[in-house]
């Protein structure tokens, strides 16, 4: 197969045929997996090359093995990750700010502002991200004590890229900061991370004027030659008023679990707009959240006109699912509330934590007495499900 992509690209000849009844594989593979070298796009023989290669030596394959896991990776027959797909055998890949760029999902208490930046650091990277906002957590967020007047300065692409730095500066200048976005992964997350922390510094006093330069990202188009793909800052400009604004309707209180979760998705959303290919989100509330549980109620509405908006203060609330954490089990009519809810919003899940965690410890609860014991102590008392689970790790450690 050698045809033109578009005006520039053209892929390698390959040999494998994707299936009669799979017509839209060549174009997804071509969309999502395929990198560019030089103008030309990756086959998928080339695809599994790079991919298998790397995967054989995180695994420690006997030739044998690499060998059988290559020919049924050609065959279609087993495939890795998606995001190994992707990733695997690059340069990028191998250093170890990026390890997390292979995993599909990721989960993060949000507890600090240090955890808000991690969440856009990792959708950055292309892992899913979840965040568990239950009030045991965002209760350790600092109060917002400072209103932010924002003020973004400049464009993308307006300095030549001989002149751009890679991380954000935060200067004080009189009685004002400016922010200088950095023209990078890191860069980005930073001056993201650094509005948070100036709402919540005492120090910024009631009120504060930032201005934010964003002159030094690179434009719309340019290559992004370590992860791969074409740069597209268009909402990045939008990002830091936007987070202002949530911040600033807290003023004066700590933050709730659905501004955190606003946060968190404002920045999702310009994440996806930056051409990382893919987002999945979730976000955990406690199941006695109700703002939470109701977040998503109404997203549309109707005008006069009988024109259909989205509430334009909540539209981001789509970039992710909202589960309702259960830690006792819930009860039959919650089930039934639950699955109503998902039936006429597609939202409304819910997690009884005391299976998920039961699931993920298989190794410990390999009997069903061993599981059906643990259960009944999380329904009561998860402090001494946790002892339990503590007493048969020692026990199997002897």
């Amino acid at each position: 197969m050698s045809d033109r992509l578009d005006g520039n690209e053209v892929c390698s000849q390959d040999t494998a045929v994707a299936p009669l009844q799979a017509p839209c594989a060549y174009p997804v593979f071509f969309r999502t997996y395929s990198r560019r070298f030089q103008g030309v796009r990756e086959s998928w023989e080339q695809v599994c090359e790079r991919t298998v290669r790397d995967l054989a030596v995180l695994g420690k394959f006997t030739p044998a093995e690499q060998a059988l896991v290559l020919e049924m990776q050609q065959q279609l027959k087993a495939l890795t990750s998606g995001r190994w797909l992707w990733v695997g055998g690059t340069d990028w890949i191998h250093q170890p700010e990026n390890f997390s760029g292979a995993y599909n999902c990721t989960s993060q208490r949000i507890r600090d502002w240090r955890g808000f930046g991690l969440m856009m650091d990792l959708a950055m990277q292309g892992a899913g991200t979840g965040a568990v906002l239950e009030p045991q957590y965002v209760s350790q967020l600092p109060p917002i004590t400072t209103r932010l007047e924002v003020t973004v300065l400049g464009q993308p692409g307006d300095k030549p890229a001989e002149e751009r730095q890679p991380l954000t500066q935060v200067e004080r200048q009189g009685q004002g900061v400016v922010v200088r976005v950095g023209d990078s992964r890191r860069g980005w997350v930073q001056a993201y991370q650094s509005l948070l922390e100036l709402a919540s510094d005492p120090q910024s006093g009631a009120v504060l004027a930032v201005t934010v330069d964003v002159s030094q990202v690179r434009p719309k188009g340019e290559v992004l030659k370590g992860f791969g793909g074409i740069a597209n800052p268009a909402l990045l400009p939008q990002l830091f008023p936007r987070v202002a604004r949530i911040l600033n309707r807290a003023v004066g209180r700590q933050l709730t679990s659905i501004e955190c979760c606003l946060l968190i998705d404002e920045a999702a959303a310009t994440v996806v707009a930056g051409n990382i290919r893919r987002s999945a989100g979730m976000r955990q509330f406690s199941s006695e959240d109700q703002e939470a549980a109701g977040a998503k109620a109404n997203l549309w509405q109707q005008d006069e006109q009988g024109n259909w908006r989205i509430d334009p203060d909540r539209d981001v609330l789509r970039m992710a699912n909202h589960t309702r954490v259960f830690h006792h089990k819930p009860s039959r009519e919650e089930c039934i509330e639950s699955v109503r809810s998902q039936f006429y919003s597609g939202e409304g899940a819910v997690q009884w934590a005391g299976e998920a965690i039961a699931r993920s410890n298989r190794d410990l609860l390999d009997t069903p007495e061993k599981k059906a014991r643990f259960l009944e102590l999380y329904n009561t008392d998860p402090q001494q499900a946790r002892g339990y689970l503590r007493e048969l790790l020692l026990a199997q450690g002897s």
